[in-house]
């Protein structure tokens, strides 16, 4: 009999509002490169204080000030 168990699917998301333009910006969306979601998964949160982000909304250019749960 096969197993009847249910699988868990994990989803993330890292948002964080654009000083500019004020949109909303989902870094696992661009991060492609797993540059914040390295430090997530492996709970070194502190290291993506003063990481740089570049909006893709407005190209502005900012650095994460903290990481909250």
């Amino acid at each position: 009999m096969a197993n009847k168990n249910p699988i868990a699917q994990m989803n993330w998301s890292m948002d964080i509002k654009c000083p500019k333009c004020k949109k909303n910006i989902d870094l696992a969306d661009v991060d492609d490169d797993g540059v914040y979601s390295e430090p997530i998964f492996n709970n070194r949160w502190d290291d993506l204080i003063d990481e740089g982000v570049c909006c893709p909304n407005c190209d502005h250019e900012f650095l994460i000030g903290g990481v909250e749960y």
